[in-house]
């Protein structure tokens, strides 16, 4: 894993690399041409990667075939491959800025996406300073800094003995997971835009009801699978299939190489299920015909769960 654009150079020098492979997720496509033309003054050539990149579970395996070295930028190593470096993308901000920020509960877990967790140990000092009592711990081997979350990992709050949460990052998603991962009140900051709220999660969860009520009036639905390198749940879905048979509901399984609207309208089932990256179900089911749930609102529909053990959906 590299911290900076200079290291590239050295690092694909020592791995003897001459066609390079550049991977970035669609907001930082933009930015494509500007490491093309460093990557060509330094004498390498370069293959971009036009597929979309939703994390590192989305590493471009066809063309890191075609190339000596994949560069994947603005993620953190979900997998250890041994011909892709990892470039993250780090938001600089000032830890100095929590100092006045008014959280009631002395006891507090420190949690961020990716962009700002390298800077929560800083964070962490400037609370205790103020009196609080900081956990910020270590998660599953899918995330590598202490704090971080992903869209599809919580486990740095796993067992958490604080009172409240607090995230540093942009938009709500990853706050309201963690609120419901925990149960806890949870409190989100944003370095960039100054924004400090308490993070809510009634609507979120009326919308989530309202799929799952949809696809109670559908008579056929189908669980999806991606084929993904870190989406990849065939076993999943096999279990959640069987759990269907269990219970008389007919549904198929379909693999897939990505999970979009416009490929899912060629098929007429009344809902899917998901089992690839959960914020196609969370950020995107407005986008889809029929309803898009997760595995757990699946075991709803099917009367294996109840409302009130509604979990987020997690790939540890």
């Amino acid at each position: 894993m590299l911290e900076r654009l200079d290291d590239i150079v050295p690092a694909l020098k020592e791995k003897g690399a001459k066609l390079v492979g550049v991977q970035l997720p669609d907001g930082l496509k933009y930015k494509c041409d500007e490491i093309a033309k460093f990557l060509e003054s330094h004498g390498f050539r370069v293959i971009i990667s036009g597929s979309g990149c939703y994390g590192a579970c989305d590493v471009d395996l066809d063309l890191l075939k075609e190339v000596d070295v994949l560069l994947h930028f603005a993620h953190t190593p979900i997998f250890d491959l041994k011909d892709v470096i990892y470039v993250p993308y780090f938001i600089d901000y000032d830890p100095r800025e929590f100092r006045h920020l008014k959280i009631e509960e002395r006891r507090i877990a420190l949690i961020a996406s990716a962009q700002y967790a390298w800077k929560l140990e800083e964070v962490k000092e400037v609370l205790e300073e103020r009196g609080y009592e900081v956990e910020l711990k270590e998660g599953s081997g899918r995330v590598k800094m202490p704090g971080q979350v992903l869209g599809c990992n919580y486990t740095v709050l796993r067992d958490s003995k604080a009172e409240a949460v607090l995230f540093v990052g942009d938009g709500l998603f990853h706050p309201i997971g963690a609120k419901i991962y925990t149960g806890k009140k949870v409190y989100r900051f944003s370095p960039l835009d100054k924004e400090f709220e308490e993070v809510e999660v009634e609507d979120f969860l009326k919308r989530r009801m309202l799929s799952v009520s949809k696809a109670m009036e559908a008579e056929k639905g189908a669980i999806l699978v991606s084929r993904k390198i870190g989406q990849k749940r065939l076993r999943l879905a096999m279990e959640l299939k069987e759990k269907a048979d269990g219970v008389g509901k007919r549904v198929d399984v379909i693999y897939l190489d990505e999970i979009t609207p416009e490929k899912m309208a060629n098929f007429l089932y009344g809902y899917f299920v998901n089992t690839a990256c959960p914020r196609i179900s969370y950020d995107d089911f407005e986008l889809f015909k029929v309803p898009i749930l997760t595995p757990q609102e699946f075991e709803i529909l099917i009367g294996l769960r109840d409302w009130e053990d509604y979990e987020m959906d997690e790939i540890p």
